[in-house]
């Protein structure tokens, strides 16, 4: 990618998140709408790349973010400013010389995020799988380097569909019919977990120097085509052997307020009124949706065991009493 990237003659259309979304910038993760003649209506959201002058800090500077209902600014000084000036409009300035590969970390993370929450879904920080026949989803919560990524990498090997990885939005929640779009065709691996799948069929994208944890993978196939209700939740935890233990709606509320997207940006980005929704969304999600502690291996070659485990648990419909592999 290049400075050319930034911008076009006219905006490239995507579809992410269940959204249709008018960009300036060129983004290899998303999903092209499909050809032809730009919609007639009106995109759901707008990337629009803007140059205000605006003078960058030094690169090494911290962080500015201020957070709002609809309106939200995040000067990220390495590299650029981003501004959800309105829940359908994004504005984008890179900071000068900055690769548009790595402005793409932000927008396509945080910055959607808090778009997609000013639009009212609920957000977790996991990945989300599908069995593709119409069956509810059921998604990987946990730590950072618990696993999500890669465990989510090991069901596509076996055959299962990505809705996401990293952002789970639900919408609907508080209509009592939630759904799960998928967002875009990507997976970040870190180079054990790569290498431990390398017959899945993943495309490496080119490295950022900047971000070296892991590497960004788009998917060949297996991506989801259609939002799915949530069914299971599988908070991943590490121990010496697979194991399962159901939690009850009290410890379920618990554990989507801890794992909430929304969390990460610190209690500043939750506004009254957010929190009193968020409030509410978790609750129907707890309501609605199973979740239980899934301890697996540390050791990557047992990852189709942890498939296996989980397939015969999400065909017996409800998440039995604690279970242990044999």
């Amino acid at each position: 990618m290049n400075e050319t990237d930034f911008a076009g003659e006219r905006p490239h259309h995507y579809r992410a998140f269940g959204l249709a979304i008018a960009s300036d910038m060129v983004l290899p993760e998303l999903t092209p709408a499909p050809p032809g003649p730009p919609p007639l209506t009106p995109p759901h959201v707008v990337i629009r790349v803007v140059h205000t002058g605006r003078e960058f800090p030094d690169p090494q500077a911290p962080g500015t973010f201020r957070f709002g209902d609809e309106n939200c600014f995040l000067l990220y000084p390495q590299i650029g400013a981003f501004r959800i000036a309105a829940p359908g409009l994004i504005e984008v300035e890179p900071r000068p010389g900055v690769d548009p590969a790595l402005v793409c970390f932000p927008l396509l993370g945080p910055v959607i995020a808090l778009l997609l929450q000013a639009r009212g879904s609920f957000l977790l920080h996991g990945s989300a799988l599908a069995a593709g026949n119409g069956a509810p989803a059921f998604a990987f919560l946990g730590d950072k380097g618990a696993g999500k990524s890669t465990t989510a990498a090991a069901f596509l090997r076996a055959g299962f569909s990505l809705l996401t990885d990293d952002i789970i939005a639900i919408d609907g929640l508080e209509s009592g019919a939630g759904r799960i779009s998928p967002a875009f065709p990507q997976v970040k691996l870190t180079h054990a977990a790569s290498t431990a799948l390398a017959d899945a069929d993943l495309d490496a994208r080119p490295d950022v120097p900047e971000v070296r944890d892991k590497q960004r993978f788009l998917l060949g196939s297996g991506f989801a085509e259609e939002a799915h209700p949530p069914g299971h939740f599988f908070l991943l935890t590490r121990g010496p052997a697979l194991a399962l233990r159901p939690l009850d709606p009290k410890e379920r509320m618990k554990a989507f307020l801890r794992f909430s997207y929304g969390t990460r940006f610190g209690s500043a980005a939750i506004t009254p009124a957010m929190a009193a929704r968020h409030a509410r969304q978790c609750a129907a999600l707890a309501h609605g949706a199973q979740a239980a502690i899934l301890t697996v291996p540390h050791d990557l070659s047992a990852l189709g065991e942890v498939v296996d485990f989980v397939t015969t648990r999400l065909a017996e419909r409800e998440v039995p009493a604690e279970v242990h592999s044999a």
